[in-house]
């Protein structure tokens, strides 16, 4: 009976312990939670907005939206008076699904996008994905996403959330073409396809090889050292370097490696400017395996962002030409700060100037080499863009 009895206190007196920590570490946890302060000075003014508040929530006829989508929607306004598309709010639940792996597959329709005059338009597709299948094309403006007409105020962040879902799911696209009348109406099947970075060979009836970068993941680097290696041993003499349709992607290593790839010193490939006036210079990778081979780069409107700053530092260096169309221009950092209640907040917080200063964001480069794709050399299957590469390289001008 005593041994039972000891073994009950025994046992209650380790469970008092337990709860003891417990208690212990949830007092602590509470304490430090509640008495930290935020270094955030709060203008004076703001009691206007808590004196809207509280008339919205007094004499609103409708019913109120709950306090956190009230606080998001008040945060919202906020960014929206910044007057710059990229600076945005994402919610808990896309936030979490938003993150850019870049993994080398993704799960939705493939579509690069982006806002320009409050209309959502189409950086990029995605070679061989559904988007890229359909023949979306950049510039092309989506008006409408399933059964949701698309606001004044749309996110491109917004729009990708409404496009992810589940694989082997439809969405229907209203699209508008520039220069078309009519719109079109697109339905895509979400897919999971592997994700290209380079394609390379070499061009038939000639010594040119033709490398085509579609995005900068942490990958790409190295693919485009052993195809760059692989065209080496066909005895190239030149090379296409195709950056048409390339929305980007990872930076700043796949691009400083590949921009040094042609260039022959340790020289600057972009600087990227804060508020505060300062800049932050990048410079090149170590690798050299083009340095002496001649280049021509192919550029459209759906070249953007990481791909805008390898083709502007070949550029600048006089290094290759930029023959087709002016790029998208998109020359902006964002910075991703998770707040407290698991929503993101992204935030634009420098811009990319090429080595010789000239700003990429809302500007683009322009082609040293103007030559349009028209809708005619697409369906005739024709690229007069890669034809006049070819010539530059083989008479140098």
């Amino acid at each position: 009976m005593r041994s039972v009895l000891r073994l009950l206190i025994m046992v209650l007196l380790a469970a008092l312990v337990m709860f003891a920590a417990f208690a212990a570490g949830f007092g602590v946890n509470y304490y430090v939670v509640n008495t930290q302060t935020l270094s955030v000075e709060v203008p004076k003014n703001f009691g206007l907005f808590w004196e809207a508040w509280n008339v919205l929530k007094g004499e609103f006829y409708g019913d109120i939206p709950s306090r956190p989508v009230m606080t998001r929607g008040a945060i919202r306004g906020m960014l929206r008076a910044l007057n710059d598309p990229h600076t945005v709010l994402v919610d808990p639940t896309p936030a979490q699904t938003e993150q850019s792996t870049l993994k080398g597959e993704t799960g939705d329709v493939g579509l690069n996008l982006d806002v320009r005059s409050h209309v959502l338009v189409i950086v990029a597709p995605i070679p061989n994905s559904p988007a890229d299948k359909a023949g979306l094309r950049p510039g092309d403006m989506i008006l409408k996403i399933g059964d949701k007409e698309l606001d004044f105020d749309v996110t491109a962040q917004d729009a990708l959330n409404l496009l992810r879902g589940p694989i082997g799911s439809k969405v229907m696209l209203s699209v508008r073409r520039i220069g078309e009348t009519k719109l079109m109406e697109v339905e895509l099947t979400r897919e999971k396809y592997a994700l290209p970075t380079v394609e390379a060979k070499m061009l038939p009836g000639t010594t040119f090889g033709y490398i085509k970068i579609t995005m900068e993941t942490a990958e790409t680097a190295n693919e485009f050292a052993k195809s760059l290696e692989r065209l080496k041993t066909q005895k190239m003499t030149g090379l296409v370097l195709d950056l048409r349709n390339n929305p980007g992607g990872l930076f700043p290593e796949p691009v400083l490696e590949i921009a040094g790839q042609f260039l022959k010193n340790n020289d600057v490939v972009l600087y990227e400017k804060y508020r505060d006036g300062a800049e932050k210079e990048f410079r090149a990778g170590g690798r050299r395996g083009a340095a002496d081979l001649p280049v021509a780069v192919l550029i459209n409107s759906g070249t953007a962002s990481a791909a805008e700053i390898l083709a502007g530092a070949l550029k600048d260096y006089q290094r290759a030409p930029l023959i087709g169309e002016p790029t998208y221009g998109k020359g902006s950092v964002q910075s991703i700060r998770q707040l407290k209640d698991g929503s993101a907040l992204h935030i634009t917080t420098a811009t990319w100037f090429t080595p010789k200063h000239n700003q990429i964001e809302g500007t683009g480069l322009q082609p040293d080499i103007a030559i349009p794709l028209t809708d005619e050399s697409i369906k005739k299957g024709v690229d007069p863009q890669l034809d006049r590469a070819i010539e530059y390289l083989k008479k140098g001008a």
